[in-house]
């Protein structure tokens, strides 16, 4: 059996005990804010483990492309060009919402406090403008093939 099917596999248990366990774990009830009549709202016990794995996940896939990217293109330059351009283009949109994001703060809501974690805000501004700015790629390329299609 290949390695790739054994990581797969693992991966695959590993999530699906994990997500079983935060949407069969239980929960707890806690106030969106400090105020006594807070609403409240139903917490997972193993949220962090969720998100934990998620993290880790999305950074082992983001390695894995590099690195197989990389190598495939020392093995065959030509063939493999293609796939270190899908990279450049993502690092660009990347660079483009980051450009685009701002870190201005933000008031809590029912709090006259704000949130000001530079980096926290930057990073959801540039998790919001990447998903539009990949959306609107992606349209893009699906009404350019068609056009493409057309043409032939």
């Amino acid at each position: 059996m290949k390695l790739s099917k054994i990581v797969l596999y693992i991966a695959l248990v590993v999530s699906i005990v994990v997500m079983g366990m935060f949407y069969f774990g239980g929960g707890t009830d806690q106030a969106l804010t400090s105020a006594a009549d807070a609403e409240t709202f139903y917490v997972p016990n193993y949220t962090s483990l969720a998100l934990n794995l998620a993290f880790g996940l999305l950074i082992l896939a983001v390695l894995a492309a590099v690195i197989f990217a990389i190598v495939g293109f020392f093995q065959a330059p030509k063939q493999s060009a293609k796939s270190l351009l899908g990279i450049v283009f993502l690092g660009g949109i990347l660079l483009i919402a980051y450009v685009l994001s701002d870190a201005t703060p933000i008031q809590l809501a029912g709090e006259e406090k704000l949130f000001t974690d530079a980096f926290k805000l930057r990073l959801a501004d540039v998790c919001i403008i990447s998903s539009g700015l990949l959306l609107v790629a992606t349209i893009a390329a699906i009404a350019f093939s068609w056009v493409m299609k057309l043409t032939k």
